[in-house]
């Protein structure tokens, strides 16, 4: 008995139902969108307007430029350390000779 007024509720739950109706002009912009052109411009951006696209594009150029800074950083620690051992190996007296560029052999 339970189970039948249950399915006589949901059988009279359509009584009232109606036919959908669209917005105002949505055939006419269905038709326009449907006969629009498909050049490479428009696809290209309807590709580069999803974000999932923006956000790969960001983490490749954030991803490239963390590169570039510690890859700049290890470089110039490099330097720093091989400048310590240049001018620790000039420290003699040949250093001094070398760079003298008024001295003259000739007297």
């Amino acid at each position: 008995m339970k189970q039948q007024d249950h399915i006589e509720t949901i059988l009279n739950s359509f009584d009232g139902i109606q036919r959908a109706e669209s917005r105002p002009f949505m055939y006419t912009r269905v038709r326009a969108r449907l006969s629009e052109e498909s050049n490479f411009w428009t696809r290209t951006s309807s590709i580069i307007a999803k974000p999932v696209v923006a956000i790969c594009c960001l983490v490749s150029v954030v991803t490239v430029n963390v590169y570039l800074i510690i890859k700049a950083n290890n470089e110039q620690n490099t330097e720093t350390v091989a400048a310590g051992a240049e001018s620790d190996i000039l420290q003699n007296e040949n250093f001094i000779l070398a760079s003298n560029n008024s001295y003259d052999f000739n007297k």
